[in-house]
């Protein structure tokens, strides 16, 4: 039995670690956009009691190297109760023309089978229909960009492309202790995660943070139709509802010039409800095999994080989950320094071994209450349930789909 059972972790491990090297090889597929064709673009800016960031994104968006008449920028207020919107409208008053904002209070919200409400998506779908770019580019309320963003991802619109991700990173002055190092490089590692799929040409994560996509594939798919009800997934979920619906292409933008930027979580309770948050989403993936993976990943963290103490305590007689754990450090290790590299942060490497240490039993908590657990967000509270029910109701509407 404990052979069986050693020999099918064995063969996980081998899986994990093919994957890995995959996602590698996607990474070193990414080239830079070609088009030069200009389109017009929509920034869409959903925010809630943003009142500590929302001028420093907004200045951000607005000193765009890319011509002022070819882009607009539409804030969604999401109920704040700060001083939000008066913050936009002053800047609505400075830029007419250009910078818009949206209450969404007498906007429809749709809620889940628990009643939970979908807020960012109603925001994000509000602000593209009063935008009329051809392209819609989000970023959250709490970020910043380089004056390049728009005119870097406008490069990968060639007339095939539906839909452009980019990298959104920890800024490194706002990295302040060693908690904040090792957070920008497990951030750089989930979004490496997603750059290496998108170059493989397998859509699977991505940032609304730094997030773009045509009208028109919008509503090929007809918006977060099917999804809106979900509290999460304004980002993953449409891109794989694109990659899945339509002929549409997705890249991902290499390009330092279109790095977005924001802050790193101040404690670990802050931390770990943002990664749970994340982590709701995959209950709701389509994809069996992307599900299957990750199952599957999860039994493998658990078997290391059972088996290397079970191997170190027994004087190495039973020595495989180090061999897995020693493998598994290796193919990461080539993985994240091919993504330090992309986002010329080599400095982090230094603190990888430590990453290690912690990445075990922090991916088993954030995965257990990511399905099982709550989470909060502004100030508003979720539970979350396993979504095998709601990925069969998400499969039957989409067959009515035109």
């Amino acid at each position: 039995m404990v052979f069986a059972f050693t020999t099918f972790m064995i063969f996980v491990g081998a899986v994990y670690f093919l994957r890995i090297l995959y996602y590698h090889a996607g990474l070193r597929r990414l080239s830079s956009g070609t088009n030069s064709h200009l389109h017009s673009f929509s920034i869409i800016i959903p925010a809630r009691n943003e009142e500590d960031n929302i001028a420093r994104c907004l200045k951000g968006v607005l000193e765009q190297d890319y011509p002022a008449d070819l882009y607009t920028v539409h804030v969604v207020d999401d109920h704040s109760t700060d001083r939000t919107a008066e913050i936009v409208n002053e800047f609505a008053r400075r830029y007419p023309g250009r910078v818009f904002l949206h209450p969404l209070e007498d906007r429809p919200v749709e809620r889940d089978t628990a009643g939970q409400r979908a807020y960012k998506k109603a925001a994000i779908s509000y602000g593209i229909e009063c935008s009329r770019g051809e392209i819609i580019a989000t970023i959250d309320a709490d970020c910043w960009s380089w004056p390049t963003w728009l005119s870097t991802l406008n490069r990968h619109y060639r007339p095939e492309v539906g839909m452009v991700s980019g990298l959104i990173l920890f800024s490194r002055r706002e990295e302040k202790t060693l908690f904040h190092k090792i957070q920008s490089l497990e951030f750089l590692g989930l979004v490496a995660l997603g750059a290496g799929s998108l170059g493989m040409g397998e859509p699977i994560v991505s940032n609304g943070a730094n997030l773009s996509y045509r009208r028109r594939a919008f509503l090929d798919v007809g918006g977060f139709r099917n999804i809106d009800h979900l509290p999460s997934g304004d980002d993953d979920l449409l891109m794989q509802k694109i990659h899945r619906l339509t002929d549409w292409k997705i890249e991902f933008a290499p390009e330092p010039e279109s790095f977005n930027f924001t802050a790193p979580e101040p404690s670990l309770r802050a931390f770990l409800n943002q990664r749970t948050r994340w982590a709701s989403k995959s209950t709701h993936y389509r994809n069996p095999w992307l599900v299957l993976f990750l199952a599957l990943v999860y039994l493998f963290y658990l078997y290391l994080f059972v088996g290397v103490p079970v191997a170190l305590f027994s004087g190495l007689a039973y020595p495989w989950p180090l061999f897995l754990l020693a493998g598994k450090w290796g193919v990461e290790f080539l993985f994240m320094r091919r993504a330090a590299k992309i986002a010329r942060r080599t400095d982090l490497l230094r603190y990888f071994p430590l990453a290690e240490f912690f990445q075990v039993p922090y991916i088993l908590w954030v995965g257990f209450w990511g399905v099982f657990g709550r989470y909060s967000w502004k100030g508003r509270e979720n539970q979350n349930r396993p979504g095998w029910k709601t990925i069969r109701t998400v499969r039957e509407k989409e067959e009515s789909l035109p």
